[in-house]
């Protein structure tokens, strides 16, 4: 059986990781057997899934090691969950995305079988999507890619590139998921991610309020499912993880060109009403 897989794509700080930890807290709470790949240089991805330490990265391993084994770079966290890094090399040295490219290699060079699992959720930095950081849909290891954005310009101009990513990769079978509205820095333009979403052809999954709770679930080492499971984040998680487990077959995007791009974000926001 093939392993349901989704990439979970944004902006570095646009709380992509935050996200893809929770959701494989959530996808292990349902009962699934779960695959966690960290696919960004800080290798810190797996952070909240972890009681302590963290995962030795495949790249820093494949560097320092002559016998890499699956043990040294898959390690078993939380409610059984797997959690790997691909890390990258050195700061001013190589290539990132090509440490992404080189894990998947390792990774079957060692046997590591993604179809041994039930959910594979990979968390993938998504401000330059050169040819290593979209491998996960280049080659075809994520069925399903989400794009977290929070609103802001530089949030949704990143998103506009994953989407056309995504849309280069729809003969692959990749498919793009929606849009994961987190508003973690306030909600000043949260009624960008709905028009954006109409705009480019796709739907937002879930929005998520600005909670300080996720920070201090944070500085604990935790997911927020774990740290506060019955608060409206942890519900919204939950929501999510139920959308993308029932997803099909969703059309390709339709990514903006520059110019519409930049009309898009000209346009006057809408003015909350404040009460009287």
């Amino acid at each position: 059986m093939t392993a349901r897989s989704f990439a979970i794509y944004g902006k570095g700080g646009s709380g992509k990781s935050t996200i893809a930890a929770a959701l494989s807290s959530a996808f292990a709470d349902l009962g699934l057997r779960v695959l966690h790949i960290g696919c960004d240089p800080k290798a810190d991805s797996s952070r909240p899934l972890l009681r302590r330490g963290r995962v030795r990265s495949v790249m820093g391993e494949a560097m320092t090691t002559r016998l890499l084994d699956a043990s040294s770079v898959l390690v078993r966290g939380v409610k059984g969950i797997t959690c790997v890094e691909a890390g990258g090399p050195e700061p001013g040295v190589g290539c990132a995305g090509r440490g992404i490219s080189r894990t998947f290699e390792l990774l079957a060079e060692l046997g590591v079988s993604l179809a041994s699992y039930d959910v594979v959720v990979y968390d993938v930095l998504g401000d330059v999507v050169c040819g290593g950081f979209a491998v996960p849909m280049r080659e075809g290891h994520a069925r399903y890619v989400a794009v977290t954005v929070s609103g802001t310009g530089m949030s949704l101009f990143a998103a506009n590139n994953i989407l056309r990513a995504v849309r280069r990769f729809h003969r692959n079978g990749v498919r793009l998921a929606g849009l994961i509205g987190n508003y973690h820095t306030g909600e000043a333009f949260r009624d960008r991610v709905p028009r954006f979403a109409a705009a480019t052809g796709t739907s937002v999954l879930v929005e998520i309020p600005f909670d300080p709770q996720v920070q201090k679930a944070e500085e604990r080492r935790a997911t927020i499912l774990d740290w506060r499971p019955q608060g409206a984040t942890a519900r919204a998680v939950r929501r999510l993880a139920s959308r993308l487990l029932d997803l099909d077959d969703p059309p390709p995007p339709k990514p903006l060109e520059a110019e519409a791009f930049e009309r898009f974000l000209a346009r006057p926001r809408k003015r909350r009403r404040t009460a009287r």
